[in-house]
């Protein structure tokens, strides 16, 4: 056979392969014990311009250098580590390759059902394709949980990736009785490398726009924390307007307007992935296997009793090198596994509590509940305050009981900062300029929540702002050295529309304040919500108001105890 005809024939087979390409189709079943995961059937035609392909070794020797103790830490320590290789990842053609809970498997590693209170169960988990194939690389998230629904029990695990497409899950026999061990693949690699190369290129992932007006004049150009997005190539650098922390802005192409008639900002739920992409983050996520393992706890006592130690009295560093599960819910009361919760919620309990305090929530909207619950259960009256509107529901809020010498406040950081809605310039203020501007009060008191707007952007980005919160800390401790900081950890939720990998972003974001606040751990408590939230299934980004409720009772054992 001449050459001509080998290269005839390779084209003819070539062509055969792009046409065949075109064509796959792959359709996502609901399962209906996780409904709240998927809520439509979808059958979509694939591209063929997304190509999976990245180097299975080096990938599988990055997984496989995460300590087994990083994966059960309920603060991580080393996973950025892994940062590079989802980045290393391209588009996946055919959606069959992703991994998928329906044909993954499960099994006790052990061969009985019946276990000692107390003990650690490990399962043995295989994750296969679509295609029914087993995987040959790691780098999937998944979570792990024990429940027992006669109970209302439930406990977060922790998973060990091997690298290869196998995984340990742990969970720990808590309380006693029937339980069932469940399973999901909360974040595909694939998912993680399509939302995080698109932050790298655009620095969010949402839209947000600048506003500029004068003389009636009025113009929206997009922003970002990096300059030149989306490949324009006048910017308002507009950083010092936002205490030092990046931020560029389109300029007016109306010669009227300048940088300097910027007056708001908005932040969209618009996105510029691809339709194939967009389905990944949507569907291919927090799939359920669908065999749940069966067990049957035994022992003395109902539950596993906290150490006899309370909260109040914990040394702050410990809630930094905690394994998870923190804590377990079990009859729907929330419990600690390192220390013992002595604080009893009631009205009075509070108001003893906070007696004197000067309480500061800085963050978002789930951290605004906060301000809400504290406020309706001590009865405070709201306190007029310079940038306090009620129309707008990110401007500073303030309330007080006099007669109880309160004060409690709740500001929201720095961009970038999601609106929904214009938001005057003077109304975005960051965390480091309101912690500057405490007063000297014998109690004071801050909880800082940065998780779900700033979950948008890069982790060398989120990096800096945790930083700068740090430089404030330091001042705020030279100032009051009384003064005592929480952090509140990020959350889990299901949310079908949320795009961003969850739970590969907080475990990036625990490492990020772990990390940076390093030389204040013994000064400053870390609130670990994930372990509460996992357990529980939460779906929205919001939680219910009997989960804000046990949030807002485990950060008052910590700060006051009896």
């Amino acid at each position: 056979m001449d050459k001509r005809s080998v290269f005839v024939g390779l084209v003819i087979c070539v062509l055969i392969l792009v046409i065949s390409l075109n064509f796959v189709l792959y359709s996502y079943y609901d399962d209906s014990s996780f409904q709240h995961i998927a809520t439509e059937r979808f059958i979509e035609q694939i591209s063929p311009d997304y190509l999976a392909v990245f180097d299975n070794e080096s990938f599988n020797k990055m997984v496989q250098n995460i300590s087994a103790s990083d994966f059960a830490a309920s603060v991580s320590k080393t996973f950025l580590s892994s940062y590079k290789a989802y980045l290393s990842i391209n588009d996946v053609t055919d959606l069959k390759r992703i991994a998928t809970g329906a044909d993954s498997t499960q099994a006790l590693a052990l061969n009985k059902e019946i276990y000692s209170l107390g003990d650690i169960i490990k399962v043995r988990i295989m994750l296969f394709d679509g295609y029914g194939k087993p995987l040959t690389n790691g780098g999937d998230i998944l979570r792990i949980w024990l429940k027992s629904t006669s109970k209302n029990a439930s406990a977060n695990g922790y998973v060990i990736d091997h690298g290869n497409g196998s995984y340990t899950g742990h969970v720990r026999a808590l309380w006693t009785g029937s339980c069932v061990i469940k399973t999901s693949i909360a974040a595909t690699k694939e998912h993680i490398a399509i939302v995080h190369k698109y932050i790298e290129k655009h620095g969010l992932l949402h839209d947000m726009v600048a506003g500029f007006n004068k003389n009636n004049i009025q113009e929206r150009t997009p922003c970002s924390v990096k300059p030149n997005v989306f490949g324009l190539a006048d910017m308002c650098n507009f950083t010092e307007e936002n205490y030092g922390l990046h931020w560029f802005c389109g300029k007016p192409k109306n010669s009227n307007l300048t940088c300097q008639d910027w007056k708001f900002t908005k932040g969209h739920r618009t996105d510029h992935l691809s339709q194939p992409q967009r389905t990944i983050a949507r569907l291919h996520k927090h799939m359920l296997l669908k065999k749940s393992p069966a067990i049957t706890i035994k022992g003395d006592g109902d539950y596993v009793l906290p150490p006899d130690l309370p909260c109040n009295k914990r040394p702050n560093k410990e809630t930094w090198y905690e394994e998870s599960p923190v804590g377990f819910y079990y009859k729907n009361k929330w419990h600690n596994r390192g220390c013992d919760i002595t604080f009893v919620p009631s009205k009075v309990s509070y108001e003893k509590c906070l007696r004197d305090q000067y309480l500061f929530l800085i963050g978002d909207s789930n951290i605004r509940s906060w301000f809400d619950h504290i406020k309706q259960t001590v009865t405070m009256v709201t306190a007029k305050h310079e940038g306090q509107t009620a129309s707008r529901w990110f401007s500073l809020r303030r309330a007080e009981r006099k007669d109880l010498n309160l004060t409690l406040l709740w500001a929201v950081h720095e961009l970038p900062f999601y609106t929904g809605e214009d938001s005057p310039r003077e109304h975005i203020k960051s965390v480091a300029w309101h912690i500057d501007r405490i007063p000297e009060r014998k109690k004071v008191t801050v909880v800082i929540h940065n998780m779900m707007h700033i979950a948008r952007t890069t982790p060398s980005e989120f990096r800096l702002h945790v930083r700068d919160v740090k430089f404030a800390i330091g001042r705020l401790f030279k100032r009051i050295p009384e003064a005592r900081v929480f952090v509140k950890g990020p959350h889990s939720a299901t949310f079908i529309d949320l795009l961003k990998p969850l739970d590969f972003i907080r475990k990036i974001h625990e490492q990020l304040f772990y990390e940076e606040f390093g030389e204040f751990q013994d000064k400053i408590t870390y609130l670990n919500y994930w372990d509460m939230t996992a357990c529980i299934e939460n779906v929205n980004v919001h939680p219910s108001p009997a989960t804000v409720s046990d949030m807002i009772n485990y950060f008052m054992s910590y700060l006051c105890g009896v």
